[in-house]
């Protein structure tokens, strides 16, 4: 598993698209629900951007279910951060670590690569309002996690992705 960070517009989803371009049979999971124009001209950027020959799976929700029953050499998570924005305002049987714990076990247990996409959040201004804090601090919980279930982490910054593990 190879996990890339950093921050907004930081060139994190065209580094992962680079990584993901060097396999034939690429799986693009989508996290993102278009509530607003900004975010469907954001997802209308994205699909853009993607080789036609990639198969793209929207899952906003349960994506550990799609990831199991995957057949790819290379799955793309693109992002975490919108993930777990999703499970914010959802009410579930299960709590948000366990949907989690079970996406990062489908991710380490996928047979090809997969490539996760994350935002790293924490190196801004303390958040105003429980909620925001409440987001920013479980981002960093979950971004520990997947580092450390990575083989490798990038960190990109400006457009130039840096190596961490």
């Amino acid at each position: 598993m190879i996990l890339v960070t950093g921050g907004a517009r930081s060139g994190k989803s065209a580094f992962a698209e680079k990584l993901a371009a060097e396999f034939d049979r690429v799986v693009y999971i989508a996290t993102a629900q278009a509530f607003d124009d900004e975010m469907r001209d954001r997802i209308k950027r994205h699909r853009a951007r993607r080789p036609t020959a990639w198969t793209t799976i929207e899952a906003p929700f349960d994506a550990h279910d799609v990831i199991d029953r995957l057949r790819a050499d290379c799955i793309l998570f693109d992002c975490v951060t919108v993930y777990l924005s999703n499970f914010m305002f959802r009410p579930s049987e299960r709590s948000i670590d366990e949907y989690f714990r079970l996406l990062i076990e489908s991710l380490r247990n996928f047979s090809g690569q997969s490539i996760v996409v994350t935002n790293e959040v924490g190196g801004g201004i303390v958040p105003d309002n429980p909620l925001a804090r409440e987001f920013r601090d479980r981002q960093g919980l979950i971004n520990q996690s997947l580092a450390a279930a990575a083989d490798e982490v990038f960190l990109c910054a400006c457009g130039l992705p840096l190596q961490l593990k």
